[in-house]
Order: C-alpha cells, then structure tokens, then sequence
C-alpha cells in the first residue's frame, strides 16, 4: 500500500511540476494555444482521477464483502489490521480523485470565455459529481466497519473531540503524530507554492498575486489557529 500510495504521490508531484514548466515556456514563447493546452490538461487529470475513483470503489466494495463474515480468510487480529489499513486506503483514493476531478472542473470554466468545451466539461462534470458521492459515502464506512463502537459521523457537531474520546490512547497518539506531520507538511507545500507563483509570475508576466495573497492567508490562519488550539489555557 505504502509503495502505491508514494508512486501516486510522485507521480502528481512529476506532473505539477512539468506542467508548471510547460505552461511557463508556452507563456513566454507564446507559439502553443494555451487554452488548448489546459484543456488537454483538464481532460487527462479527469481520466486519472476517474480511474483512481473506481479503484476506490471496488476497494470499498471488496472491503465490505470481508467484513460481513472475515472469519473465512482471516483471524480476528488480522482483521482489524485488514480493515484498517483498507479504510485509509479507500479514503486517500477518495480524497485525491475529488481534488483532481475539482481542479479538471475548474479549467474548463475558467476558460470558457475564451475556449469552451462542451464535452469537456460533461465529462468533468460527471467525474466530479461521482467523485463527491464516493467520498459521502467513504465518510460513512467506518461506521459500519466498527458498528460495536460508538463513533462520530463526521457532520457532527464537535466532531474532533468526540472522535479522540472514542479512540483508545494508541489511536490518539498515532492521530495527533499524522496530524502534526501533515500541518508541517501542508506549511512547507505552501511556502514553496508561494515561492513558485512568483518565479511564475516573473517568468510569463502574469500576475499571480491574488492566488499568493489568498495562500499568505491560509498560512498566517493555519498556523496561528494550531498555535492558539496547542497554547496553555
């Protein structure tokens, strides 16, 4: 799981990166259509993010098939172990196809007052509405993969709290660790975002900042938010 998980994240790490540096020199020799370009962009980011949604589809279905009688192929310990590792599973499938099928979405609207395309959009369209229901229905599998115990759903109200009550000291210690790795993380990609929008906007001439303003934002309320949650109260 961990080698496909770090393949896939290599893989849009790769193609964010060449597509910066494709649209930056179609910008600045300005020979290539680039509305055509994003438009071809859209359309294979939409194929991968369909491909990655019914990769998580037939996870979760093959999950739940397991976890109506797993005494068949496996001891309880191996179980827990199964189903945990696959709900995380389905989640970053999930999670990573609903944020590609939004940004295919965007490109074609954005554009369309200078190229449109219709079935296009359609298809990005439909990706992006499948990949919603698939992530609304993730959200409630854990409930029926632990029907013994009494977890949150996640509309609810003081969610967080109600999910670190729930969960063992083992659980919280290894939810807090992921979570603190993630903030550092998240803080590191957006400076680095920021960095690339301005040799960005240096390179092509086009302004980028309102996006670098909007990421300053994030960084200043993120940071500010764990730090005032972490403080002695």
């Amino acid at each position: 799981m961990k080698k496909t998980l770090k393949m896939i994240l290599y893989l849009i790490i790769g193609a964010a990166v060449g597509l910066l540096v494709s649209i930056t020199a179609q910008n600045i020799g300005g020979d290539v259509s680039t509305d055509r370009f994003y438009l071809s962009v859209s359309i294979t980011t939409t194929i991968v993010a369909a491909f990655l949604i019914v990769l998580g589809i037939f996870q979760y279905r093959r999950l739940l098939t397991v976890a109506k009688d797993y005494t068949e192929s496996m001891d309880e310990d191996s179980y827990d172990k199964y189903r945990y590792n696959k709900y995380n599973e389905i989640q970053i499938y999930g999670v990573i196809g609903f944020v590609l099928s939004l940004i295919s979405l965007a490109i074609p609207l954005v554009i369309m007052n200078t190229y449109f395309s219709l079935p296009t959009f359609l298809f990005t369209f439909i990706v992006y509405i499948v990949s919603i229901i698939f992530l609304t229905r993730t959200t409630k599998l854990i409930t029926k993969l632990y029907p013994e115990r009494n977890l949150p759903q996640p509309s609810d109200k003081n969610y967080t709290d109600k999910l670190l009550l729930a969960s063992d000291e083992g659980e919280r210690h290894i939810m807090t660790t992921a979570l603190y790795k993630t903030f550092s993380f998240t803080q590191v990609g957006i400076f680095f975002g920021i960095l690339l929008l301005i040799v960005y906007s240096m390179l092509t001439g086009e302004s980028q900042i309102f996006s670098i303003i909007i990421l300053g934002i994030i960084m200043i309320i993120s940071n500010t938010k764990y730090y005032s949650e972490i403080k002695e109260k």
